[in-house]
């Protein structure tokens, strides 16, 4: 197996394996101190923090063992611990989330003392040093022994145990039971984490199990028909062959002496209710009001929607709410204007199709959630980052989930260009001028991915919603000062405007000069001013083509 090098180790240790500092940072729960800390140590790294575990397996330095401490790489363990025990870290090494593996030093206790392994008899030593193949058969190591002082200042020796990842399976101790490894824990893994690992090493293929609904009576026959169809007449094939045919040689189903056995995949693409078998395949879309979700009585979900069906009704349905969701800008530049929609409209479906084509259906109860904020469009789907992918790699890294599912969304036109969706992403965001898009992890434990889409709502200052646009015509539009523009945005989206949300996205902090900017818009006949008595608190502004009745 190919080392990595120093640098793509680096990105594996900051952005994925550090899971829960990283996303405590996204989340915003650090303080100012520790998020320049964290910068710190993404951009300059420590000699120590760049060595892979094949570096620290092989040096005899057991002064910069000590100095490692445990992490995602490096486990300490007496040597008076079961052999068993041992076995949990091989499995957890084995399973991941990081692909490099890790190193086991048999001798350290978890303070760090060094009590060694002489004291163990050659029998002992012998369990110690095959506990792989005595409690975890599926896991692969290699072990050697380092001389050292122990916490006496006696002569002694450690037992270093260099735990290799599996990619091609589940690495389960003797009895079943697997562990994964989260920063510097071992933690053990349910059933559903067990199967969705299966999947995602190859090991198994959730989306060719046979599902419990029945065929034909649980099925779309006329959308089976078209697919088949499109099939036979891209494909060349002859009219004889059968639609089971087909759908058995796309690995949708088999057929069988009872008739056709349907897949998972074939119920995300044909049955009449998906949702019967796999409760969580739907796409629920919330959209915000504001740039954080809210609960409580500040709740601040203003639209919400499911969408349910097929995955590819589920796409077409969802694009269309979506879409109409998203605003379009008039941007001015080089002296006219230009309408560009919020988001490239590529970019967000792709996301969308990408969301439903690599979830993991392994949680059937677990849904998609698309959430649109003032700054951002959130999709969050199920299931971690495949083996070997990671936030820094996923724009040139393909490893598909579902591979069938993809295949037949290709047949649909749903999948353009295989191998690149994210690229394209990246670039159709970067020709908008937009931020590049955002990948992570939703849990430290790699259950879940969110992608995120930002617009450019902060500097948004020539730029004008294009209904607004429309309105005003191009004379008043070019006569907007970028102050303006700003206000004639909020009310669009809003509705009404007050001085004090005028003051919160103004580029002034006085309140004079902000009630100043909206009775100019007032005088010049762009807003309305609506208020019933002296000092209303309830005064506001709307924009002028609502009428006084508004």
């Amino acid at each position: 197996m190919a080392r990595p090098s120093p640098y793509q180790y680096a990105q594996e240790i900051f952005v994925k394996l550090e899971g829960a500092r990283a996303l405590r940072f996204l989340r915003g729960g650090f303080g100012v101190g520790e998020q320049l800390n964290f910068f710190s140590k993404l951009d300059n790294p420590t000699l120590e923090q760049l060595l892979t575990p094949d570096q620290i397996y092989e040096s005899n330095d057991v002064g910069l063992l000590l100095k490692l401490g445990e992490d995602h790489r490096l486990d300490y363990k007496s040597a008076r611990r079961q052999p068993k025990d041992f076995a949990k870290e091989l499995s957890a090494f084995g399973n991941g989330p990081s692909h490099f593996g890790g190193v086991i030093a048999a001798g350290v206790e978890k303070d760090g003392t060094i009590t060694g392994c002489k004291f163990l008899d050659e029998s002992g030593l012998q369990r110690l040093e095959a506990f792989g193949s005595t409690h975890c058969s599926s896991g692969r190591f290699e072990s050697r022994r380092v001389p050292c002082k122990n916490s006496k200042g006696e002569d002694d020796f450690l037992v270093l145990c260099r735990a290799f990842y599996v990619p091609d399976r589940l690495v389960a101790l003797n009895d079943g039971t697997a562990f994964h490894r989260v920063s510097h824990e071992t933690k053990k893994l349910d059933d559903d984490a067990k199967n969705e690992l299966r999947v995602a090493k190859g090991e198994r293929s959730f989306e060719q199990e046979v599902s419990r609904l029945k065929y034909p009576d649980d099925f779309h026959l006329d959308r089976v028909r078209a697919f088949c169809s499109n099939i036979r007449r891209e494909s060349g094939l002859r009219a004889d062959i059968s639609d089971e045919q087909i759908l058995e040689n796309r690995m949708l189903g088999h057929r069988t002496d009872n008739g056709f056995a349907a897949s998972n995949a074939m119920v995300l693409l044909f049955a009449k209710q998906p949702q019967r078998d796999m409760p969580g395949a739907y796409i629920r879309v919330l959209r915000f009001e504001g740039t954080e979700q809210k609960s409580g009585k500040n709740f601040n979900v203003i639209q919400d929607r499911t969408f349910e069906g097929t995955v590819v009704d589920q796409i077409h349905n969802c694009a269309v709410f979506i879409g109409a969701n998203l605003r379009e800008f008039t941007h001015f530049e080089n002296g006219h204007f230009e309408s560009r929609p919020e988001y490239p409209d590529d970019a967000w479906y792709e996301l969308l199709v990408n969301a439903v084509a690599h979830r993991s259906y392994q949680y059937r109860n677990a849904n998609i959630f698309v959430r649109v904020f003032d700054d951002r469009i959130e999709f969050d789907s199920p299931g971690g980052f495949m083996p070997q992918v990671t936030p820094a790699t996923i724009f040139t890294m393909h490893r598909p989930r579902n591979r069938q599912l993809m295949f037949a969304l290709k047949e649909f036109g749903e999948v353009k260009c295989m191998n690149e969706g994210t690229k394209r992403v990246r670039d159709e965001m970067v020709e908008a001028h937009l931020p590049e898009p955002v990948f992570r992890p939703t849990t430290e434990d790699n259950t879940g991915v969110l992608a995120v889409l930002s617009n450019d709502i902060a500097n948004r200052q020539n730029s004008l919603d294009s209904e607004a646009y429309r309105i005003l015509g191009e004379a008043l539009s070019l006569s907007l000062s970028p102050d303006e523009r700003k206000i004639v945005n909020y009310v669009i989206e809003h509705k009404t405007i007050n001085v004090s949300e005028a003051l919160r996205i103004m580029s002034t902090n006085i309140w004079h000069t902000a009630k100043g900017a909206l009775n100019r818009l007032e005088r010049r006949g762009i807003l309305d001013f609506y208020s019933t008595k002296e000092r209303d608190p309830k005064a506001h502004y709307r924009l002028a083509r609502q009428g006084k009745n508004g």
